[in-house]
């Protein structure tokens, strides 16, 4: 009796879902018969729809423009289009076998290939042939790209020729008019420079197209049409931008190195008018470098690089050096310290300091680049002379703990916040780790690192009043209707110093043009302050790891432009040789062309920039020092004589006040005073080999030290200079540079070094 019950329970069971489950398949199927009825016209324009707008076009945006300050294009997107054919909707037409469709297609194709001379007939005749084993056409798509990038008036003469199944998609391409101009600071690829920097704002809105139905059957057309990016407006001039690449290929060239570089800034605002740097390359084709067209050796050296080797070598080119890489600044670093020590009150501008050639410091014997020393100077001609000895005695009053303070104020050790990516940031002693010897080397710009613009940055708060303001490169944002979104202006991050010591440094500085260190940098009639630099890199185990700077600007009562010039680790670096005075110089003379600047001093040796001879009016030397005064003719690019011995000018020839053109021999007569005793006066080795300059030297019982090579060489340089009276036995530094034809051979000797 059990099984008999749970036998009919089963059956029970099994009859109550068979009737579930169709009665869920009546109630689809009432669904499905409902909806083919009530709705099927309404789905089959739908779907019709939905094979139409296989024409969804996608018109890309035009990226924003970058112009310079005075709207010269520098970066520009157009308009091109890439030609689409439709195979299957040629082949539908195909199959109906018309004649006059036919004969279309012919047309179409034909068409093409005389646009296109790249694309053959039978290659877009395949497209639509049907394919045996696959009873399809052999490119079963609505969407075949047959050209990418054709201008918008091919575009429009193959529209009006109305072809079959080929339709137009809307791209953009962007192109550098100028192809290296300013290329690492503009960048490309939407990553590198302005172009990585600015990508969002200058990125458009693309459009779109349509092909629909109306009704069952009628097309029409709906466009939305793209919104082009907004363009970037730079502080670059792009003429000064020229004047400085200019300057620093030529330099390159003279003296190949591991990098030269310019910068141009307003130090009132931070504005960028310039900034170059050697190893080019073209915004249009940056994968391919210039020198693979000019250098049959860099082609062998670029085709045996892998591939690894290559990405590393593009991406260092395409590096900006003026804000990426780090080195020590060098003495172009020491107005900032004796800005911080007038601003703290342990010295005044009256101050002054002993110079006997060098200074030791706890291990260390810290040179001057005098030799015999300075004797007593002031803080203006420390800065002057770049006297290392003085500098140590300012920032040694200063002390750690204000120096590194000063140090962090002036914005080293941190980004600029200058507009453009892979900014650098360099590298800083920790305040608890400076001891007496890294304090010292402070003083002159050694033992700690930092980039350009970090420095240009500091020394605009010098000159400028005081204020660190923040560098930037794009002044306004302008939209695809003309409207301004973005403006930029001056920004003042910090007060560093008081105007009062900004004036001193600024004026005080004029002494280095005048008759210091950058006396070679002079133009007549206009005045001018700089700071030079000369700073070792690296290990200090060599000595042929430098770099070279001058920093200079203009107006020097109120300056207008910076001008920062660099030679970084030159390939063969001799002491005295390699120098930035003359790309320096060249850059502020085109400047004044350009801008047609009014000579800010009155001086009878203010004369054109053009050519002609240019007279100078010679100053007073009597009573003066022969080192400070054969280091002025230097710079006024006067010859000179000096008569006697001894290190006091007591007349010259002419006199005062004398106009002499350029390249005049000066006559300079000279005695010894109380300190004088026991000297003897330095000869003139300019011009001799390397073994006439020793004997000439070791005749009057001086020592000789040399930098460069002895074989085919002469001496183009000496320290001390001709004239000057040191200490029998004292050391003469000379310079050898490489002279063509000569046939001088000698005994490469040992090379001292310092």
């Amino acid at each position: 009796m059990r099984r008999k019950a749970r036998g009919i329970k089963a059956k029970q069971k099994f009859a109550f879902i068979l009737f579930v489950f169709m009665a869920i398949l009546t109630v689809l199927f009432g669904r499905v018969v409902y909806w083919k009825v009530a709705h099927g016209a309404e789905f089959e324009t739908e779907a019709k729809n939905q094979q139409i707008n296989r024409y969804d076009l996608v018109n890309a945006a035009n990226r924003g423009s970058i112009l310079d300050r005075n709207e010269q294009v520098l970066a520009v997107s157009t308009a091109v289009y890439n030609v689409v054919l439709d195979p299957l909707l040629i082949a539908e037409e195909k199959n109906a076998d018309n004649e006059k469709t036919n004969a279309k297609i012919k047309e179409t194709f034909t068409t093409l290939c005389e646009y296109f001379p790249d694309l053959s007939y039978e290659d877009l005749e395949y497209h639509i042939t049907m394919n045996a084993e696959t009873n399809k056409i052999n490119t079963p798509t609505h969407w075949k790209y047959l050209v990418k990038g054709v201008e918008r008036s091919v575009k429009e003469e193959l529209e009006a020729k109305k072809l079959l199944g080929v339709c137009f998609e809307q791209t953009s391409k962007r192109s550098y008019p100028l192809k290296t101009l300013a290329c690492h600071l503009i960048g490309f690829n939407n990553t590198w420079g302005l172009e990585g920097y600015y990508n969002d704002e200058m990125t458009g809105t693309p459009g779109r197209s349509f092909i629909l139905y109306q009704g069952a059957d009628k097309v029409t057309y709906q466009d939305y049409e793209a919104q082009d990016g907004n363009t970037i407006v730079t502080t670059l001039d792009y003429t000064i931008q020229q004047y400085a690449e200019e300057a620093v290929k030529e330099t390159m060239e003279t003296w190949p190195s591991q990098n030269v570089a310019a910068i141009v800034m307003n130090p009132n605002t931070g504005e960028i008018y310039a900034m170059a740097a050697a190893d080019t390359f073209d915004l249009n084709d940056p994968d391919e470098p210039l020198a693979l067209e000019t250098d049959e050796s860099f082609q062998e050296t670029w085709n045996a690089m892998t591939d690894e080797e290559k990405s590393e070598y593009l991406n260092s080119t395409w590096k900006n050096f003026c804000i990426s890489d780090t080195y020590e600044p060098g003495s172009v670093f020491k107005p900032l310290v004796v800005a911080a020590a007038l601003e703290e009150g342990v010295i005044t501008k009256n101050s002054t300091f002993t110079c006997n050639g060098k200074i030791t410091v706890a291990d260390r014997d810290i040179r001057c680049s005098n030799r015999s020393g300075h004797g007593t100077i002031d803080v203006e001609e420390i800065m002057a002379q770049s006297c290392n000895p003085g500098m140590v005695q300012i920032i040694q009053r200063l002390g750690v703990e204000k120096a590194y303070k000063y140090v962090k104020e002036f914005g080293f050790g941190e980004k600029t916040g200058i507009d453009l990516p892979g900014e650098g940031i360099g590298l800083l002693h920790e305040e608890s780790a400076m001891g007496p010897v890294e304090l010292a080397t402070y003083s002159f710009g050694q033992t700690f690192n930092c980039t350009s613009i970090q420095m240009v940055t500091a020394f605009s708060a010098l000159i400028n009043g005081g204020n660190l303001v923040k560098p930037y490169v794009v002044s306004q944002i302008v939209d695809d209707e003309g409207a301004v979104v973005m403006e930029r202006g001056t920004e003042v991050v910090r007060r560093v110093i008081s105007q009062k010591t900004s004036d001193y440094i600024r004026t005080a500085l004029k002494a280095t043009v005048d008759h210091g260190t950058a006396k070679k940098i002079a133009i007549p009639g206009y005045s001018i302050g700089c700071k030079t630099g000369t700073s070792e890199q690296g290990s200090r185990s060599r000595d042929d790891i430098w770099t070279l700077s001058h920093m200079a600007y203009f107006p020097a009562e109120n300056p207008q432009y910076l001008v920062f010039t660099v030679i970084h680790i030159p390939d063969d670096y001799v002491d005295g040789v390699q120098s930035t005075a003359a790309m320096t110089k060249k850059i502020m003379e085109n400047i004044i062309k350009y801008k047609n600047l009014e000579p800010t001093e009155a001086t009878e040796e203010a004369t054109t920039l053009n050519s002609g001879k240019t007279t100078v009016t010679m100053p007073d030397y009597v009573g003066s020092s022969t080192y400070n005064v054969t280091m002025d003719l230097d710079g006024k690019d006067l010859k000179y004589k000096v008569v006697g011995t001894g290190n006091t000018i007591t007349n010259q020839v002419p006199k005062s006040g004398t106009k002499v053109e350029v390249g005049s021999e000066v006559i300079l007569y000279v005695a010894k005073s109380e300190s004088d005793s026991g000297t003897v006066k330095v000869p003139d080795v300019t011009g001799k080999t390397y073994s006439e300059a020793v004997k000439t030297l070791s005749d009057v019982g001086f020592e000789v030290v040399f930098n460069g090579e002895t074989s085919n060489s002469i001496v183009t340089a000496q320290d001390p200079k001709y004239g000057v009276s040191v200490e029998d036995g004292s050391e003469v530094t000379i310079t050898l540079t490489k002279q063509e034809g000569s046939e001088e051979t000698a005994e490469e000797p040992k090379k001292t070094t310092e």
